[in-house]
């Protein structure tokens, strides 16, 4: 299995790049580059088609390079297609491990981002996707995945635990302290009972914060390495799989790479009272 990057020319696309590519070399694992010429170009005539397919293997040989050079041993292919570039990728992504892709949006709540690309991938990916923004400089410290004690939350813990050992990095359990007190008690000892039990290298802290769960995480996502989420699936679902609140809020207010970790929805036999808030489709 290897690492999908969407990539495109842009400067979020060589953030995406660069994340990506040091990703796979950490896990020792392959690299797949893809460009999508999006379909709309269809609309034009075969001499422009020429041009824009000439101008993409242009790129991606550019980008192909550069992946090689910080690639160490892990192999890199690239790829052209042509079609709606989330969709694409979405499809492309279930013979990949992890799929990545770059974001211009890095903001502050209520402010931008509305029909963000990272909320399209991570709504239709079989498999988990890393969300890169341009700007995510400054010390950082840390992997943190939320916990909200959704059952089959557990998906999330042993993502971060595994990104937590790839990056020497402590794992951080956030929760909201929006939750129920008892709810949330019993949800943050189970998932450290987990990751004690998977031992990160670098331990294990917790952090619960006043603010809402999606805002506590995309403050984590400033001062973190990674931030990891989980995000419900069902049985059989294809195609679009609305997002929560939660991961919503995240991808659209991000200050640095995010991980959003799909896992099955199961009934849950916790309390009847809600520790997550409820799931509601993404606005994009």
């Amino acid at each position: 299995m290897s690492v999908l990057i969407g990539i495109d020319g842009s400067i979020a696309s060589r953030a995406a790049l660069d994340w990506g590519v040091a990703r796979a070399r950490a896990a020792r694992t392959g690299i797949t580059l893809r460009y999508v010429v999006d379909d709309e170009w269809g609309a034009v005539g075969a001499s422009a088609r020429a041009e824009l397919r000439r101008n993409a293997e242009v790129l991606v040989q550019h980008e192909l390079e550069l992946a090689r050079e910080g690639a160490g041993s892990s192999p890199v292919t690239a790829q052209i297609s042509v079609g709606p570039p989330m969709l694409t990728l979405a499809a492309e992504a279930r013979d990949h491990e992890l799929v990545v892709i770059g974001t211009h949006k890095v903001g502050v709540f209520h402010g931008l981002a509305l029909g963000a690309r990272g909320l399209q991938l991570a709504a239709m990916s079989p498999v988990p996707v890393a969300v890169v923004p341009v700007s995510s400089g400054g010390r950082r410290h840390g992997v943190a995945v939320g916990i909200g004690g959704e059952a089959g939350e557990d998906a999330a813990v042993r993502a971060a635990v595994d990104e937590a050992n790839r990056s020497g990095e402590p794992l951080v359990l956030v929760q909201s302290s929006t939750s129920s007190v008892l709810a949330g008690a019993h949800a943050i000892s189970r998932a450290r009972a987990l990751a004690e039990t998977l031992a990160p290298a670098a331990g294990v802290t917790e952090q619960r914060s006043s603010a809402a769960a999606g805002e506590a995480l995309a403050i984590m996502s400033g001062q973190s390495v990674l931030t990891v989420v989980g995000r419900p699936t069902h049985p059989g679902a294809h195609g679009f799989r609305p997002l929560g609140r939660v991961t919503s809020e995240l991808l659209l207010n991000l200050r640095g790479p995010v991980l959003v970790v799909p896992f099955p929805a199961l009934p849950t036999t916790e309390s009847p009272e809600r520790t997550t808030e409820p799931e509601r489709s993404a606005e994009t």
